[in-house]
């Protein structure tokens, strides 16, 4: 299994920074739902989801024939890499190690096009433009805002790039951490339809639903017809389905989580950049990215957990090292406990 964040110890009450959940914690209203729902289980759910996916695309504007469902956005890369494979394609990274798993399963040929911190891990177009055309991949894989640099581009910057790219190329476009920027995302490629374009949108991340397994794809209909082909009947359990019919209802919640984010995102933006031992990297997420400048990572891990925190280390991203570590934005209060433990590490 690869590695991801999530504490996985003995201790229950471990405060752990390693998961990029919503610390609001799971929305009232899908609360309710989903305890109404409970009755549901004695039923069969609907074997491709065909409700949840006319209400998700009723909410964004798209046709039926542009969405599609998975338990949890890890089935959808892995149904992506299978259906539309094999093939040569081009990962920007450091990035999400799942989709060169996924592709590399499915005999796909790999290459990556690995960004520096020397830059912030930013995207230079040019660049990028000349390894497609060097490599001429038949899909690039694209984290936004990326897993685990937090680094956020704007539509314009997204359709801009693709538009100087060969039509053939078919660009899976991660947005799982969208909703927790101030950008809007690039849906607007899939209506216009004139790349070949497959956006990944995750619901368990923004409505702290991790345990349920959910999430969909925005794509341009070839390339979902071809998904829909390959997937399984039924990997969305019943529960999973009235979630995702209840998940764009929740305005309140959405505009109260974007403003706590971007508010308590900055201050603890802030306070890292303050603190001389460590490199904090600029996020457009919930989430930072930092790199020790002093210490390993694995003292720092083995320091927090017997103060009953855990954080994410990162030497398994391509591009990063055992230096770096990436911390979740939570509660304010869990948020200074920690601010206030990597102030004085190095002195205690």
């Amino acid at each position: 299994m690869n590695k991801h964040g999530g504490y996985q110890g003995e201790n229950k009450e471990m405060l752990d920074f390693s998961v990029n959940i919503n610390p609001l914690g799971i929305p009232v209203g899908i609360r309710e739902k989903l305890i109404a729902g409970i009755d549901e289980l004695v039923k069969y759910p609907e074997i491709t989801g065909v409700s949840a996916i006319g209400k998700i695309a009723d909410d964004l504007g798209v046709r039926p024939e542009n969405i599609i469902l998975g338990n949890g956005a890890i089935e959808l890369i892995y149904l992506f890499a299978r259906s539309m494979g094999p093939g040569k394609a081009l990962i920007v990274q450091p990035t999400f190690n799942e989709y060169e798993r996924a592709l590399k399963l499915y005999g796909w040929d790999v290459v990556h096009h690995v960004l520096t911190a020397a830059d912030n891990f930013t995207i230079n177009p040019e660049s990028l433009a000349a390894v497609i055309k060097n490599e001429k991949p038949q899909a690039v894989f694209l984290c936004n805002p990326n897993n685990p640099t937090g680094r956020v581009y704007s539509k314009d910057f997204i359709r801009e790039m693709l538009e100087h790219s060969d039509l053939e190329i078919s660009w899976f476009l991660d947005e799982s951490f969208m909703d927790f920027s101030d950008e809007s995302g690039s849906l607007g490629l899939v209506k216009d339809a004139k790349r070949k374009v497959f956006i990944l949108k995750s619901l368990t991340k923004f409505y702290a639903l991790p345990g349920l397994r959910i999430g969909y794809g925005v794509g341009v209909a070839p390339i979902i017809a071809k998904m829909e082909g390959f997937k399984e009947p039924w990997t969305i359990n019943a529960l999973g389905l009235i979630a995702a019919t209840a998940v764009y209802d929740e305005k309140d919640y959405a505009a109260k989580t974007k403003t706590y984010i971007q508010g308590e995102r900055q201050r603890v933006f802030e306070a890292l950049n303050q603190i001389e031992s460590l490199k904090v990297y600029p996020s457009g997420a919930d989430f930072h990215l930092c790199r020790l400048l002093q210490g390993t990572v694995a003292e720092l891990q083995m320091a927090l957990e017997k103060e009953g925190m855990s954080l994410r280390t990162c030497e398994d991203f391509i591009g990063l090292d055992r230096s770096h570590f990436r911390i979740a934005i939570k509660k304010a209060a869990d948020n200074t406990k920690l601010l206030t433990f990597l102030k004085n590490w190095r002195n205690a």
